[in-house]
């Protein structure tokens, strides 16, 4: 797949798909701490949308890493963060992401809108539908 910015980070990989579209995919078998998350959202900001609207995919399908209590509270409240994102999709293709998942959006109560799929071209075209609000 093509993408127009790909960045390593030590326990996620962040893509550019298209303007204010980033897909987010965690490395296998990691815990995201704080220190992570304050790294991938600082990145997103500062390399790949430059304070732009935007939303993201995440694609947590076939990993079994997770993220400490810490790491899903900044990503729910981020200050950075909160003004531009949109929405958030979530890709899972087993239990113990979708549990995960689940918890974040039912316990963390993110104030965008954030849904779980077990279809990436479903959560895709949900996401795309929100992003072409602020680009077309």
């Amino acid at each position: 797949m093509s993408y127009q910015k790909s960045i390593e980070l030590p326990k996620a990989f962040l893509h550019l798909k298209d303007e204010g579209f980033v897909l987010l995919t965690f490395k296998d078998n990691v815990v995201i701490e704080v220190e992570d998350a304050k790294e991938i959202d600082k990145t997103v900001i500062d390399e790949l949308i430059y304070n732009q609207p935007f939303v993201v995919l995440i694609d947590a399908r076939d990993i079994t890493s997770s993220l400490t209590h810490e790491a899903r509270d900044f990503f729910t409240n981020d200050e950075l963060i909160l003004k531009i994102r949109k929405a958030q999709a979530i890709v899972v293709n087993n239990l113990h992401t979708k549990l995960i998942a689940n918890f974040y959006m039912k316990f963390h109560k993110p104030i965008n809108p954030v849904k779980v799929f077990s279809d990436y071209d479903k959560a895709e075209n949900w996401l795309k539908k929100i992003r072409n609000k602020y680009y077309d």
